[in-house]
């Protein structure tokens, strides 16, 4: 290839591969019809393949199209995040800084990290998506969301991202107080109850699958899935229903007088670690969460 693509290409590749239509495109990037469809026709000449199949009903990516689509989601991702740091560094805009975390952590060290993170970056946009790691991967290979922080399944380590460990946490049972089992101190004892546990093909609950796969092989009912910390909490204050989380998660529920801590030592610990891209430099805003995020975790009676 001669010629690399030009950023204003890559952005109505963009634009009509997200639309499927050229005219809806050419609406959304402010450009005439035919200049849109001439800029795409100069992009795929330029790669010397087709990148659209065109119809009465709009476009439709072909194969070629679809493995372009992804690379220049993350190009253009990344050309943000680099001039958005640049304009960080020189204190010309507010800056923007997006982090995945566990429930875990959001119960726990964020609002201390996020109150402190503020005070010294008033001007920084944080944005908080939560959820179990596997739904916060995508977010972090794409570029989308800078930094998360899960639990890794240390036999069955995320591809294509950096990881530090920061903590390991405990896990217990929780149950109803009056729970029929909330004195029961033998695990497989519960083969018979009502369990909810979280959907997951990562970290600590699949990690915690394979250590007990003899136990949940005994398990009579199928358990309730959920990636709801609220649907989870509910169903064990109204109901039978048992579940596993992190020991330091009861506090801050400030659930004391309706939960109980079954007296179960059977279950593995669950190691937490800040996760981020390989392919992309940590920006600076990320940088500085991060450290805060170190010390939280340090300081924190897990």
């Amino acid at each position: 290839m001669k010629y690399l693509p030009k950023t204003a290409q890559l952005q109505a590749f963009r634009a009509v591969a997200r639309r499927g239509s050229v005219r809806s495109a050419a609406r959304e990037l402010g450009v005439t019809q035919p200049g849109l469809s001439r800029t795409l026709r100069e992009l795929e000449q330029t790669l010397g393949t087709q990148l659209f199949l065109r119809s009465s009903e709009g476009v439709t990516l072909t194969e070629a199209g679809l493995a372009f689509s992804r690379r220049t989601e993350w190009i253009m991702e990344e050309l943000r995040r680099a001039a958005e740091e640049v304009e960080q560094i020189n204190y010309f805009t507010h800056g923007r800084l997006t982090v995945g975390l566990s429930s875990l952590i959001s119960l726990t060290v964020f609002p201390q990290i996020a109150q402190t993170y503020k005070s010294a970056l008033p001007q920084v946009t944080l944005t908080v998506r939560e959820g179990q790691l596997n739904s916060l991967l995508p977010g972090i290979r794409s570029g989308e969301t800078d930094l998360a922080i899960g639990s890794i399944d240390p036999m069955r380590p995320p591809e294509g991202v950096m990881i530090e460990p920061l903590f390991t946490a405990p896990f217990c049972v929780i149950a109803r107080k009056g729970h029929p089992h909330a004195q029961e101190r033998d695990l497989f004892a519960l083969k018979d109850a009502r369990w909810l546990l979280p959907e997951s093909t990562e970290g600590y609950y699949h990690h915690l699958q394979n250590e007990l796969a003899h136990f949940y092989r005994q398990i009579s009912v199928t358990p309730l899935r959920t990636d709801s910390v609220i649907t989870g909490m509910n169903m064990v204050l109204g109901s039978d229903y048992l579940t596993i989380v992190a020991r330091a998660a009861a506090s801050p529920l400030q659930m004391a007088d309706k939960l109980v801590t079954l007296p179960i030592s059977q279950l593995p610990a669950a190691q937490y670690c800040a996760v981020w891209s390989q392919k992309s430099a940590m920006t600076t805003n990320a940088r500085r969460f991060l450290d805060l995020l170190r010390e939280a975790c340090r300081s924190y009676a897990w």
